[in-house]
């Protein structure tokens, strides 16, 4: 029936006034949502049913992790935990993300081996989802293993074959934002991935409120879980770090208009930044750019590749450039961080160590939970105000927000959150099983 529908609108929109192409592109679109949607619900019940018959043999859940990018690896706590269970055996499958050529965030298939050696080399279980030869992405039912339970690191440029549509029809699907969410836009919950999706867990009850209120579906796939980025400050509380004089300049990709969040500052404060580090040899630097950041300044001819080639080496000349997905132990070890970026502020802040946030004029606002955190930082709009930070803060060491991070770590509740584990009992509790975690 809703292909039939879908058959004669789109027969129509050929024919009919701009304006009623686009109403009737819309009702084919929310037709399709619509018949999505109840063939996920359709099988989900029934793939309940055969993950509990599992249990009753005996049998362990195949888990696959669905990534293309291991610098959005966020879910470390979760897989390690799983791998103590009694009920998972997770994996780790890489895959290339869909995005076309002419995109900056275009994927190579090469860039996948590096994908691929990054989790080997933490000797966890890893697989191609893609074959090279063919280019062509492997549907996760023709994997081996078949999962039984798919965790999704990012919401976009998933291929058909591998998103919560078609998987629904064998696994139950998972998400958990590669970042911690940070800003009011729609990018982070109301993608139609958003409503495929069997459960997205959120950092907090202010977080999914306020999802809820702006969602189709009123947040009905929502569980508050905390993040497991977090779980690296959890796990590792009580240790002692070494103080390596680090500074780290973190810069965000989005520094045009045509972006959602226009955060980023770059363009403006990038080179003086570099000068200024320069200048000042007695920190150790550490340039970590976000991970779209030089592909977005060739594909929208910001910098000619020169220039952005030259600017990579010159921070490579004078500290370091890390453009890894392990970064949690740098952080904890290093005195301040400068950044635009949304994420790291959650993630810089349980450090506890200065933050300087440059500030974008036309930046997208942050979430309720994100805003309490951002009072706690050295906001800066230009260099001028920049200057004065840095030489009040780094050069004189006068930390004078430090007392109001406390209060607002005291606040949040996120030191005594263990997010794995509470993702591991919500998946339990669905299935009713009555093995435990080790």
């Amino acid at each position: 029936m809703y292909i039939k529908f879908l058959e004669i609108f789109s027969t129509l929109a050929l024919f009919a006034p701009l304006k009623m192409r686009k109403k009737i592109r819309n009702i084919g679109y929310n037709l399709k949502v619509s018949q999505n949607l109840n063939y996920i619900s359709k099988n989900r019940k029934r793939v309940i049913s055969h993950l509990k018959d599992k249990f009753k043999k005996g049998e362990k859940l195949n888990v696959a992790f669905y990534i293309y990018d291991e610098t959005k690896w966020k879910n470390q706590s979760i897989y390690d935990l799983m791998e103590k269970s009694d009920i998972f055996k997770p994996y780790i499958f890489v895959t290339k993300n869909c995005a076309p050529k002419e995109n900056f965030n275009y994927q190579a298939s090469e860039s996948l081996v590096r994908v691929y050696d990054f989790f080997k080399a933490k000797n966890m279980r890893v697989k191609y989802a893609y074959d090279f030869k063919k280019d062509f992405f492997i549907p996760f039912d023709e994997m081996d293993p078949k999962p039984d339970i798919i965790f999704y690191c990012h919401p976009w440029y998933i291929y058909k074959t591998q998103g919560p549509v078609m998987s629904s029809k064998y696994a139950l699907s998972y998400y958990v934002p590669y970042s911690v969410s940070s800003s009011m836009g729609q990018q982070e919950y109301y993608l139609r991935f958003h409503l495929y999706v069997g459960t997205q867990y959120v950092i907090n009850d202010l977080i999914k409120k306020y999802f809820s209120e702006n969602m189709e579906n009123k947040g009905a796939n929502l569980k508050v879980a905390g993040h497991p980025i977090l779980d690296y400050f959890y796990l590792n509380k009580n240790n002692q770090y070494e103080d390596k004089k680090s500074i780290i300049y973190a810069p965000h990709f989005s520094v045009t208009d045509d972006t959602i969040l226009k955060w980023g500052t770059f363009l403006d404060m990038g080179e003086f930044i570099l000068d200024w580090a320069k200048k000042h040899p007695e920190f150790n630097w550490i340039y970590k750019p976000h991970p779209c950041l030089k592909g977005f300044l060739r594909n929208k001819n910001l910098w000619p590749e020169e220039k952005i080639q030259k600017y990579w080496d010159e921070w490579n000349k004078i500290g370091q450039v890390y453009e890894s997905g392990d970064y949690l132990k740098m952080f904890m070890e290093s005195r301040a961080m400068i950044t635009d970026c949304g994420s790291f502020k959650t993630e810089y802040f349980m450090t506890q160590k200065p933050q300087i946030f440059l500030k974008s004029k036309n930046g997208m606002p942050f979430n309720p939970s994100v805003e309490k955190i951002n009072q706690t930082c050295y906001k800066a709009e230009n260099t001028e105000e920049l200057e004065n930070i840095l030489q009040e803060v780094l050069i004189k060491g006068n930390d004078y927000l430090k007392d109001a991070r406390a209060k607002v770590y005291c606040e949040c509740g996120y030191e005594n959150n263990f997010a794995a584990k509470n993702i591991i009992d919500d998946i339990k509790n669905t299935l009713e099983a009555v093995q435990c975690v080790k």
